[in-house]
């Protein structure tokens, strides 16, 4: 019997939600690619896991031992905005998935800024100033045209279109690794499709390489959901389904052995122990607060959060002052290793999944701090 098949016909113990996900995503043979059927990048993460523990082959790669799924995956996410993850032993970095997302709808390539939250960008850079493969530069910036504006000008002009897709990928990159095959930076996430479909923008991405922990359940589900969610609140339209299509679905040795316990931890009716979105908490539902209530003005909230963030006299979508700010401000306490005014801050933010994640973030390293002190 299967891992899977464990999980799906086993212990009381085992949630009926993530059964039916598991049933929904479960393929007959290897050569069928499944479907991750998921509310959130949360149930997603615990599906993935499942695939690969059961299905996953070992591999070699330039950068490690990787364990793969032995075909693409799709995953099917019926509420993108509920984009944070909680548990502890993924431990994601709230403050550094959040500022890159406002840092790619911002168009930027520089190293400076990201790095600050992430010193392992350095990593990823060939000059040591800028990212070659930035998303959010070659959305605005790297093939001489803003394509997100141009995108909402065609939805807005044609709702019914098939033809609203942004590029990342260039023939330049193939060229770059042909040349230097051991170059850092080209694109893992290469095309993503828009279309309008019962009143609500879908989103499909297209990745040729996805770590599943890092990249398509952690950065990934935030960085491209908020893209999502920028673009239909330009075109005044929900957020629909977000498609998330990896063709190597892998993860690399070392982070897949650390995260693997999530497997083993207790849940509770319907409602996995790690996904606040499922429930109450202490009274307390941890649903997402919109990023873009006045999307007309995102674009100059976003430049004014990347350039001057606490010197804007007044901000025209609140998210930013309400939570981004307070956020930042946190960020910078903690850089300083003052966890009380950190925690302090972080209490003061609305958006309370982000106020969530941020806290138990922090409060693990001031754990942490403290015994090293000892």
């Amino acid at each position: 019997m299967t891992n899977l098949q464990k999980v799906i016909s086993g212990p009381l113990n085992t949630p009926s939600r993530v059964a039916r996900l598991l049933l929904q995503s479960l393929v007959r043979g290897n050569n069928e690619v499944p479907n991750i059927y998921a509310r959130n990048v949360s149930e997603a993460l615990y599906v993935g896991l499942m695939l690969l523990k059961d299905r996953g082959v070992w591999q070699t790669s330039r950068s490690g031992r990787v364990i793969e799924y032995p075909t693409p995956v799709m995953t099917i996410y019926e509420k993108p905005e509920e984009r944070v993850l909680f548990y502890p032993s993924r431990d994601a970095n709230p403050f550094f998935h959040l500022f890159e997302s406002f840092w790619m709808l911002g168009g930027r390539n520089d190293l400076e800024y990201v790095s600050q939250f992430n010193k392992r960008m350095a990593d990823f850079s060939d000059n040591g100033k800028t990212l070659n493969g930035a998303y959010g530069h070659r959305w605005r910036e790297y093939f001489g045209r803003d394509q997100l504006n141009l995108l909402v000008e065609h939805l807005k002009a044609n709702p019914d279109s098939r033809r609203a897709v942004l590029q990342m990928w260039s023939p330049y990159d193939l060229e770059n690794i042909v040349d230097d095959p051991f170059c850092k930076d080209v694109p893992c996430n290469t095309q993503v499709y828009f279309k309008v479909r019962k009143g609500q923008l879908q989103m499909t991405v297209s990745c040729r390489s996805n770590d599943i922990i890092w990249g398509t359940y952690g950065a990934n589900a935030v960085h491209f959901s908020v893209l999502q969610e920028y673009i239909a609140a330009k075109l005044n339209l929900p957020m629909g389904s977000y498609y998330h299509l990896s063709d190597s679905y892998h993860a690399y040795q070392g982070v897949y052995e650390k995260t693997l316990d999530v497997l083993d931890q207790k849940n509770t009716g319907d409602t996995l122990w790690y996904d606040s979105y499922l429930g109450w908490n202490k009274g307390m539902h941890y649903s997402p607060e919109p990023m873009f209530t006045n999307p007309e003005k995102a674009d100059q909230d976003i430049h004014n959060f990347l350039v001057a963030p606490f010197r804007t006299p007044h901000w025209h979508n609140i998210f930013f002052e309400e939570t981004a700010v307070p956020m930042l401000r946190a960020w910078k306490s903690y850089k300083k290793k003052d966890y009380d005014l950190a925690l302090k801050q972080m209490q003061g933010t609305t958006a309370l999944d982000w106020r969530k994640a941020g806290i138990e973030w922090l409060e693990r390293r001031r754990e942490k701090w403290a015994s090293e002190k000892k």
